[in-house]
């Protein structure tokens, strides 16, 4: 059996495991080899996956927040995700829904004031 501890920091997962080793003299199993393993990934972590939190907030601030809460969730997934591939799948429909969120505030913003002119004007030609 063992156990695994990792932590994130400056970009760097440190792991530490603790491994069972069987004691050769009883046979039975032995506690307290505590083994350091320094895993340096890419800084993938910390850049991309700030930025597109940021994205997604902002999605929320300005756009549709219903659909920027979904991207602000993608994001914190992507950014616990260990697989890449499964990253940066998550990146990419984060990214799609914080723009999406946005590009619908500001189409809502535009065609508001488009439909209120041409009711106006289809009202005038009714009378």
């Amino acid at each position: 059996m063992s156990s695994a501890i990792e932590s994130q920091s400056e970009g760097k997962l440190i792991t530490l495991e603790m491994k069972e080793h069987p004691n050769p003299s009883d046979g039975n199993i032995q506690n307290g080899l505590l083994e350091e393993g320094l895993i340096y990934k890419k800084q993938r972590r910390s850049s991309p996956s700030c930025s597109l939190r940021r994205l997604a907030i902002m999605s929320i601030v300005c756009g549709i927040s219903c659909v920027g809460i979904k991207a602000l969730l993608l994001a914190l997934r992507a950014e616990r995700e260990v697989d890449e591939k499964n990253y940066a799948v998550l990146t990419r429909r984060s990214r799609r829904f914080a723009v999406l969120s946005i590009l619908l505030f500001v189409g809502g913003l535009v065609l508001l004031p488009l439909l209120v002119v041409l009711i106006s004007y289809i009202m005038t030609l009714m009378e």
